[in-house]
């Protein structure tokens, strides 16, 4: 401390100094030219300073680093260390992580292995204690997991290191229906006066505030103007996001324009692919779009560091470049395209992670537990033509629809497919069928592990030979994704880890999902990010009507409902 202080008061010469640089102060919300003097890792000053080391920054802007308030870094299908080295050149320092997907695969033991893995990244990782695993309440049967996390674990995890809050509380029907168990592990964090994430789709009214009472602080469903407006002013950390499939910045960028954004993030929800990643970015992806939305910039930057590291209480070390912080600094060619020059981490400009790495999640393969399944399983029995529920896409959104039309089993130029889910931690045999419209395919089928959140196996398909083949595949090699086309395998992505995330690197990731992508594009399906898109059909607590392992979830309802009316 006192050599710190003495850099700070100009008797000592900093380790680093960034000479001249234009700073986006977020505190004050100015631009100013300034010296950044930097030691110890810490910021120790801003003005004039000499340093052992001195970079010139006229000509750029210095930014925080870039904190993504929201997300899951097992939906990139890399491991942390991957992950790490996309995004932190990208000007992504830290990231708050819900590990609820490898959570519903392995319970805790798979949190501790996502912690050890970021351990030996450059990037910082908080994770929030999952609220949901699985996403519903157990005692409505309405999915299987592959583990469960109740509140007496919760306490266990609120106090492991590297556990920050209470992630989203999705069962935000449980919590107005003043469920036991939901509303034990709320009372848990709050107790300890930790942040409490929420996820409250299309809640409004009467509803809304009976939620916000519970505990939820903050919230990353949010798709309109108004919903975005009423989450705020009942105040609500209104979380914006903008992926590959959930874009809900455009409608709600005209109230990020005109109102105080000091309760507002931009958010990533894990909604980025692997070959998005590497061809856009990442949160300095969303930032950018931020600003193409007409976001004043010096705001779009303060919703994407002090704004969440004010709400996860972060803000002691990281979010803004102010003397004794975290020297997290990214250093820009140009603020609105956020083109970076250089990104210095813990003080280092030259930053990079552990070398010696031998951590690999060894024991967290062979997640695929299913008896090899037949064609005639898929079948879906019916005499004729008769009305059914389907499950509608709606493109650009996470929300579904539920249609109800006469059908006779699958029709292809109807765009009706058969969609699946089959049990896969367990050996338990369940499998959920049903009907969906929107995906497009023409022909085939595709199988994944990455089924939100329990993750069973989901498969949509144009036949029942291609789709049992391509679940089968699944079982073969470990979890991952698979496409079959006229009974063959003509695809497939391995991902041994829990059967959600790669153990090679990012370029190779990307090329099989390019591939896979192009396949599925002259299979039919003209969907931005298919494999995205599938994975949340199974997702029961995201309206409206959804499949898992027990069959067709009517979300708003909490119930299984026929296929046929």
């Amino acid at each position: 401390m006192n050599a710190l202080i003495d850099i700070a008061s100009g008797d000592k010469k900093a380790d680093l100094v960034l000479k001249n640089a234009n700073l986006v102060n977020v505190c004050s919300g100015e631009i100013y030219e300034t010296d950044i003097a930097i030691a110890h890792g810490l910021i120790a000053g801003l003005g004039r300073y000499d340093g052992r080391l001195e970079i010139d920054a006229q000509n750029n802007y210095a930014v925080p680093g870039l904190i993504d308030g929201h997300t899951h870094i097992e939906m990139s299908m890399l491991s942390v260390r991957e992950f790490a080295k996309a995004v932190v050149p990208r000007g992504t320092t830290a990231v708050v992580a819900d590990p609820h997907e490898i959570a519903n695969v392995l319970g805790i033991a798979g949190i501790r292995a996502l912690l050890d893995d970021a351990r030996t990244t450059a990037l910082k990782v908080f994770c929030m204690a999952p609220s949901c695993v699985p996403s519903t309440d157990l005692s409505l049967g309405l999915e299987t997991s592959g583990a469960t996390i109740d509140h007496t674990e919760i306490r266990k995890l609120l106090r492991m290191d590297g556990i920050i809050g209470l992630a989203e509380v999705m069962n935000y029907v449980g919590v107005i229906a003043k469920e036991e168990e939901v509303l034990k592990k709320i009372e848990i964090a709050k107790a300890l006066k930790m942040p409490i994430d929420g996820h409250a789709p299309l809640l409004s009214g009467k509803d809304l505030n009976a939620y916000v009472v519970s505990g939820a602080g903050s919230d990353h469903e949010n798709t309109t103007y108004e919903e975005s407006r009423e989450k705020l002013r009942l105040g609500m950390r209104v979380m914006v996001r903008e992926g590959s499939v959930a874009k809900n910045l455009k409608k709600i960028a005209p109230l990020l324009r005109t109102v105080d954004t000091r309760n507002c993030m931009l958010v990533t929800d894990g909604d980025r692919t692997p070959l998005d990643l590497k061809d856009e970015g990442y949160l300095d992806y969303v930032l950018r779009r931020a600003i193409e939305e007409g976001i004043d910039p010096v705001k779009a930057v303060q919703m994407c560091t002090i704004n969440p590291a004010q709400w996860f209480k972060l803000d002691g070390e990281i979010g803004c470049i102010a003397p004794g912080k975290i020297a997290d600094i990214v250093l820009l060619k140009n603020l609105d395209t956020f083109e970076v020059e250089k990104v210095i981490v813990n003080g280092k400009p030259d930053f990079a992670q552990r070398a010696e790495y031998s951590f690999n999640y060894p024991q967290y393969r062979e997640s695929v537990r299913i008896m090899r399944v037949k064609p005639d399983e898929f079948v879906i029995e019916q005499e004729g033509a008769i009305k059914a529920r389907i499950i509608g896409l709606i493109e650009g959104e996470l929300l579904t629809e539920e249609l109800v039309e006469e059908i006779s089993g699958i029709e292809i130029a109807r765009d009706i497919l058969e969609i699946g889910v089959l049990e896969r931690h367990h050996y338990s045999g369940n499998m959920g069928l049903g009907f969906v419209k929107g995906f497009g395919l023409k022909t085939g089928a595709i199988a994944s592990t990455i089924a939100h959140d329990s993750h069973n196996i989901v498969v949509i398909g144009t036949n029942e030979e291609d789709m049992a083949l391509a679940c089968n595949r699944l079982k073969d090699i470990g979890g991952g994704i698979v496409l079959c086309n006229g009974k063959e395998v003509t695809s497939e992505l391995k991902l041994p880890i829990a059967g959600l995330m790669s153990d090679k690197g990012l370029d190779y990731v990307m090329r099989k999902q390019k591939e896979m992508d192009d396949n599925i594009s002259e299979m039919g399906c003209k969907l931005p990010a298919p494999l995205i898109a599938i994975s949340f059909l199974a997702l029961p607590v995201i309206p409206k009507l959804k499949i898992t392992d027990k069959g067709l979830v009517d979300v708003a309802k909490r119930e299984i409902v026929a296929i046929f009316l």
